[in-house]
């Protein structure tokens, strides 16, 4: 991908992840002020059980799709994509398939399984209600990343982070506002977008997808990628993804099972409010993630090491001013969803930490994943996944909300220490963390110090975060102007995927 192609697809992603993360805070907003912490424990527990079925239903396709079209442009080869393509959606359609059948015949356990006494049979009917839409959700999801790389990322950005989104918070907040619908209804019109997305999605790949088709004969049989190769790779990254999903839901699940639908809600809307500031995170992943395969396989280590450090800088200078926003002023973030999640900032600021580690860390599964490595990622996922549950069933009876923000810190440093010895190491992509110093400061002292100093000054309100909030992004940018040369604000703004000049 030339320079300007990397440019234009790096804003691109981040407009694109930027509109994502705030439809999903508006989305927790319209939940929690309308169905309070039990009804959006309950929604957010149906959200996950269906979010990991679909995840892991993808079967870890969507990188064996990007490393293996990412290889044959690598080497200016034609003819396969569609083939690669193919490779992931059988066999995706299939097991989604006879997973959804599983799940309607089993509701009723379930139900009772993953919810407390009282809410398994608001559950079972949950669990019914998501049926339909699992087969759908896993192959929109493979179908997107085909765009991605039929299509380039505009299309990609446009159909998973600006429409699905826009739709789904649209058809939340219809149901929330006219029907006056509980749990159940909001969930299901979370749930209704989905057909009409997928045969967008289809439509969109159609035309790069047969004009591949029709170069075929250009395949060779020595250069073409073939089924049992492509899954070799992915029978790994199909258990790591499921994994990583598991991981990043389980722990709300717990708690609904273990402590309540309230305690679940706070825990729910404090993770979605994190999770918010991965904007950046995404978007470099998205747009690097072909180069840093391209590189790899080139064994390129100088460059890929040059690109990740850049990358990460980057990385750090726009994600930590969110993160440290939540640590400073998080009653005022979280009275936007209602007044009962204030109770949550405590542990906001456990996982506020946590994420500001892993931004640190980079792309550090990136590299695992298109370096070839899915079998190290799938044991480290394992090993995540390990911490977590027995964390949680552990620390949750004992302290709620705070025994899961501790087992998330600890999940997130063990996770990013054991990939980062990985990569550094053993794959020859070095970290460089002196280099990362320096664009620490800036958002730690303006948006933590400045928040706290707000805070105490002028209280936790709305009014105040917004124009605090505000008046710390000037001050923000004028510090980046005036320290540009320390910082190498410059370099990084030529070298970062942005306005990169890697190939």
């Amino acid at each position: 991908m030339k320079s300007e192609g990397l440019a234009r697809s790096g804003l691109i992603s981040l407009f694109g992840s930027a509109f994502a993360a705030l439809a999903a805070l508006l989305l927790t907003a319209i939940v929690g002020n309308a169905l309070g912490a039990d009804g959006t424990g309950l929604f957010f527990q149906a959200m996950g059980v269906f979010t990991i079925l679909t995840q892991v239903l993808r079967l870890g396709t969507n990188s064996g799709i990007v490393r293996y079209i990412a290889e044959q442009r690598a080497f200016h080869r034609a003819g396969a994509e569609w083939r690669i393509v193919m490779f992931a959606v059988g066999p995706v359609a299939v097991i989604s398939g006879l997973v959804s059948l599983g799940v309607w015949l089993l509701a009723d356990a379930l139900g009772a399984w993953l919810a407390t006494p009282e809410d398994a049979a608001a559950m079972a009917d949950l669990l019914r209600a998501m049926v339909p839409y699992v087969v759908m959700g896993a192959l929109i999801g493979v179908l997107q990343i085909g765009a991605r790389m039929l299509r380039g990322v505009a299309a990609f950005t446009l159909l998973q982070s600006i429409l699905l989104p826009a739709s789904r918070l649209l058809t939340v907040l219809l149901a929330v506002s006219f029907a006056g619908v509980a749990a159940w209804g909001a969930f299901e019109a979370w749930l209704l977008p989905l057909p009409f997305w997928l045969i967008v999605t289809v439509a969109t790949i159609a035309m790069p997808f047969v004009r591949d088709f029709r170069r075929r004969g250009e395949s060779t049989r020595e250069t073409r990628p073939t089924f049992s190769g492509f899954w070799r790779f992915n029978a790994p990254r199909t258990v790591s993804s499921g994994l990583e999903t598991a991981l990043e839901w389980s722990d709300v699940l717990i708690i609904a099972a273990l402590a309540s639908p309230s305690s679940a809600g706070v825990y729910a809307v404090i993770t979605r409010a994190v999770r918010a500031g991965g904007v950046v995170d995404k978007a470099m992943r998205v747009a690097v993630s072909p180069t840093i395969s391209a590189l790899l396989a080139r064994e390129d280590y100088r460059e890929s090491t040059r690109l990740h450090t850049s990358v990460v800088r980057a990385m750090i200078l726009m994600n930590w001013p969110f993160y440290m926003l939540l640590v400073s002023m998080g009653p005022a973030v979280l009275g936007i969803f209602g007044a009962e999640f204030r109770s949550g900032w405590g542990p906001m600021v456990l996982l506020s930490l946590a994420m500001m580690f892993q931004t640190a860390c980079g792309m550090l599964q990136s590299i695992l994943l298109q370096g070839g490595k899915s079998t190290w990622q799938m044991y480290n996922k394992a090993i995540a996944l390990g911490l977590s549950i027995g964390g949680n069933l552990a620390l949750v009876p004992l302290l709620g909300v705070w025994g899961a923000a501790v087992t998330w810190m600890i999940v997130v440093v063990t996770d990013n220490l054991i990939a980062a010895v990985q990569v550094h190491h053993r794959m020859h992509v070095d970290l460089q963390p002196t280099r990362l110093i320096a664009p620490m400061l800036p958002p730690v002292l303006v948006f933590g110090g400045g928040g706290f100093l707000v805070t105490w000054w002028a209280g936790s309100s709305l009014i105040v975060l917004l124009l605090a909030g505000a008046a710390l992004c000037v001050v923000y940018a004028a510090v980046l102007w005036l320290l540009r040369r320390p910082l190498h604000v410059e370099t990084l703004w030529r070298r970062i995927p942005f306005i990169g000049r890697w190939a």
